[in-house]
């Protein structure tokens, strides 16, 4: 099982790498994190106000950096399904259940790793490095999420845009819970990507806040769950 893993691994970075459509997509964490550590604090020096807005860049660049390796994923999933590989899949020696996992932590592993990369490169609102570890896991899970929202419910590439800028602005919806106060704020609680902004916001002050990290995990690991029979009913199941 080990060396199919691995075999699938290698495989996966070299179409990755050698498809110009999907490695394009790479460069845009590398772009958000050129914009927030060299361009955000030079023009904050010239508009000191955007200081103040700081956390809420950060928010929105870790979870664009996140997404995008669930729809690089997404992407090599509709190609398989066009390509009915999916369900060749079914009489291979690794089970289709198992192969979608993988697919799936392939996309959660980069997107935690990026996440992390651009935690430790622009330090303009700084959690901690607990919080950041903390951070980079539930952001991360925003990647499987994504992925399967796009193989299950999009039937070829451009239904996946089209679902990709949809999903991606509902992601973007619970950042108005920073501006709510009280109970009103957690009506924004069943988009997951809500307690990963929440953690954010209260680790500023680089204190511990592990209940709030252990519930966006119960939180993902939920949806991730309906989103997965979803997909093995609507792909698998046919």
């Amino acid at each position: 099982m080990t060396n199919r893993i691995l075999n699938l691994i290698k495989v996966d970075i070299k179409r990755i790498v050698t498809d110009p459509n999907l490695s394009g997509y790479l460069l845009v964490p590398i772009a958000l994190i050129f914009f927030i550590r060299y361009f955000v604090p030079y023009i904050t020096i010239k508009y000191p106000v955007i200081a103040e807005y700081h956390h809420l860049i950060m928010m929105s660049g870790v979870m664009q950096t996140a997404i995008i390796f669930g729809f690089i994923t997404s992407f090599m999933i509709l190609d398989e399904k066009d390509e009915s590989v999916l369900q060749v899949i079914r009489v291979m020696p690794i089970s289709s259940f198992y192969f979608i996992v993988y697919r799936l932590t392939f996309a959660t592993f980069f997107s935690i790793l990026g996440a992390f990369i651009m935690f430790l490169s622009c330090d303009i609102a700084y959690p901690g490095m607990v919080n950041v570890i903390l951070l980079s896991i539930l952001y991360g899970l925003a990647a499987p999420f994504m992925a399967l929202i796009i193989a299950t419910f999009a039937n070829n590439k451009i239904e996946g845009m089209a679902y990709f800028k949809f999903v991606d602005l509902i992601l973007m919806v619970p950042l108005l819970s920073l501006f709510i106060g009280g109970f009103l704020k957690y009506g924004f609680a069943i988009i997951p990507v809500f307690w990963a902004h929440s953690l954010y916001q209260l680790s500023l002050d680089e204190s511990f806040h592990f209940i709030y990290f252990l519930v966006g995990i119960l939180f993902n690991l939920f949806a991730l769950f309906i989103l997965f029979k979803q997909f093995k009913k609507r792909v698998f199941d046919r």
